[in-house]
């Protein structure tokens, strides 16, 4: 008889391959592609993959239950949307979360720097914060850094970062500007020209956001959030209030004492856990924006598919010869369901681990056994080829102005993620993939929330790899160089 899973570590190794499940089902086609679930989804095994295989190769049942709930909790207290995530995700699962999770936590609040020093933090976009943001900072002078509408499954969301001066004292005459960041969610219109982008006006109310771009500028939206990105937060109006509001350092309660960390990872499992991790990061790299196309998410997905069950399968093998063993063998099948197409992108991991000095010889000579396979270096990574498309349906524009950061000029410069069919003869029902055009040193930016509404036949120039020009039809999305190309773009 084959020994019963604990209840907490099915749960865990569930959340895992449901993450894998949704991850793929959002990027397998390029027109339901949704960037932030997948850079949301993946980021949660950040810090949880290594310990989901703690869990499997805990030498009891009992042990592994222990760590499962202490883990779960872990992962829980990333606040209530990450709570809600896995609560939903492990009931379509068939496990019942909530009876393996303590009480939730209080809602995070501004909280204080190692100095004492308030912080600001991501908030809500209501009437209230709108009406200290507009007392702090001169939006009336402020000018869009970052604009970006995106479509996310079925939905639009926008960002628009704004710089303003500041409208309380700081005590300093050389600090630059604050960055106003805004996410807005459920857009249902967009316009922006990047010529016209001051001032900056921000209205919010019950189901309704609006924020002015310039002087016919718009993006509206159901809902939002805001973030001061300021060094000098804490002297502001809502700053001072916030300050008045959160008890000194030294007078909150105290967290409680931090768990024992379980052994360390070696062998086989080391080298797994290694493995899976490293894919999750490289599918989370899409929240570069630019990283949209490159990564091949779906077939990461494929190789991955029902990792948590078989992670903790490989670590229930009794004995430490045959987990080492029931590991190895995950590696290597992970390894064959990539294929050679895929390998460059597996075998940094593998490397990272065969070139550790605390490796055991064991596992570092199972690795050399496997290294025939690994490419001699680093295959480049790229696009597909700059071709003009014919057909493509629009899923993020975004435009950044040209600035000064860290004592390095920018110039202004676009990206655009579009959907596109495989072939020119591919069938309705065949996917899309999913394809990056960036445009340097970026002259003209103009788009209309129509842009997304289905796919569209662009008028495109292109010339030795450089995007000279991007055009919609009905003046929907207009990108052009401020050089112009060669067709005088």
């Amino acid at each position: 008889m084959k020994p019963r899973e604990s209840v907490a570590a099915a749960a865990f190794g569930a959340l895992l391959d449901r993450s894998v499940a949704q991850i793929e089902a959002v990027a397998t086609d390029g027109r339901m592609f949704d960037r932030e679930a997948v850079r949301w989804v993946s980021d949660v095994w950040d810090n949880n993959t290594f310990a989901l295989f703690r869990v499997a190769v805990a030498r009891t049942r009992w042990s592994r239950e222990r760590r499962a709930r202490v883990a779960l909790a872990w992962m829980a207290d990333f606040g209530a949307e990450r709570r809600a995530w896995m609560v939903q995700q492990a009931g379509s699962a068939g496990h019942r979360l909530e009876p393996l999770l303590p009480a939730p936590g209080p809602e995070t609040v501004p909280g204080r720097d190692y100095r004492g020093v308030m912080r600001p933090r991501r908030v809500p976009l209501t009437e209230d914060s709108a009406a200290e943001l507009a007392a702090d900072y001169d939006l009336a002078g402020a000018q869009v850094r970052t604009f970006q509408v995106e479509r996310a499954g079925d939905r639009l969301v926008g960002f628009v970062e704004a710089v303003a001066a500041r409208r309380f004292p700081i005590g300093s005459d050389d600090a630059g500007p604050a960055e106003l960041e805004m996410w807005l969610d459920d857009v249902t219109e967009a316009r922006f020209d990047a010529g016209d982008r001051s001032p900056v006006t921000v209205c919010a109310g019950p189901d309704r956001i609006v924020v002015g771009l310039g002087g016919d500028g718009v993006i509206r939206a159901k809902s939002g959030s805001v973030y001061c990105d300021d060094s000098y937060w804490h002297l502001s109006g809502a700053g001072l209030t916030a300050d008045r509001r959160t008890p000194p350092l030294g007078e909150r309660p105290a967290w409680p004492d931090p768990l024992r960390r379980p052994e360390r990872l070696d062998g086989a499992a080391l080298a797994a856990a290694t493995l899976l991790r490293g894919v999750m990061w490289d599918i989370r790299t899409v929240r570069y924006v630019h990283r949209v196309g490159v990564v091949p998410i779906a077939p990461l997905c494929r190789v991955l598919a029902g990792a948590g069950t078989q992670v903790l399968a490989a670590g229930r093998r009794g004995g430490a010869r045959r987990r080492e063993e029931a590991f190895r063998r995950l590696v290597e099948e992970w390894l064959d369901c990539a294929g050679p197409a895929l390998h460059h992108r597996l075998w940094p991991w593998l490397g990272r681990v065969a070139d550790g000095p605390h490796i055991g010889e064991s596992t570092r000579s199972w690795l050399a056994a496997l290294a025939p396979q690994r490419p001699r270096s680093s295959r480049p990574e790229s696009a597909p080829g700059l071709e003009p498309p014919s057909e493509a349906e629009l899923r993020l524009a975004s435009y950044t102005a040209a600035h000064t950061r860290h004592g390095r000029e920018r110039e202004a410069s676009s990206v655009l993620n579009l959907a596109v069919p495989l072939h020119p003869e591919a069938a309705p029902d065949e996917p899309w993939m999913l394809r990056t055009l960036k445009i340097g040193d970026t002259g003209r930016f103009r788009l209309h929330s129509s842009a997304f509404d289905g796919p569209h036949h662009p008028q495109t120039v292109i010339d030795q790899d450089v995007v000279h020009s991007f055009t919609l039809p009905d003046e929907a999305l207009t990108v052009r160089r401020a050089r112009p190309g060669p067709s005088g773009a």
